[in-house]
């Protein structure tokens, strides 16, 4: 996936954070890792929400979630989230594409 390696050329990590499996089972650091492989994904880190610490269901649980996908740009050197999007099925979704998220990045590290 050519945007992916461009979103880590341009300074940042990927996480790929998978909720629950197809059977709605929570999610496996492995299963995320398996299901990105099959995506063709060789880049990222993966984290199993059904294994987060201290509580499971972290991410599902957070803002961003409401039952879709999301973006969120962090600066390491500010911590702060200077950038989130939503993608999915559900309505009211932005559904950037990755290009797109390069785009936000590339803006964000300028001004840095």
């Amino acid at each position: 996936m050519q945007v992916e390696q461009q979103i880590v050329d341009a300074g940042a990590e990927i996480i790929w954070v998978l909720e629950a499996n197809a059977l709605f089972q929570p999610g496996t650091a492995q299963a995320c890792r398996d299901f990105m492989d099959a995506q063709g994904s060789q880049l990222g880190w993966c984290v199993g929400d059904g294994e987060t610490m201290p509580t499971a269901g972290t991410f599902d649980n957070s803002p961003f979630s409401q039952m879709r996908g999301f973006d969120i740009i962090v600066p390491r050197e500010s911590m702060v989230i200077e950038f989130s999007t939503s993608h999915g099925t559900p309505g009211g979704n932005d559904n950037i594409s990755g290009s797109d998220l390069l785009a936000q990045i590339e803006m964000i590290a300028e001004t840095l």
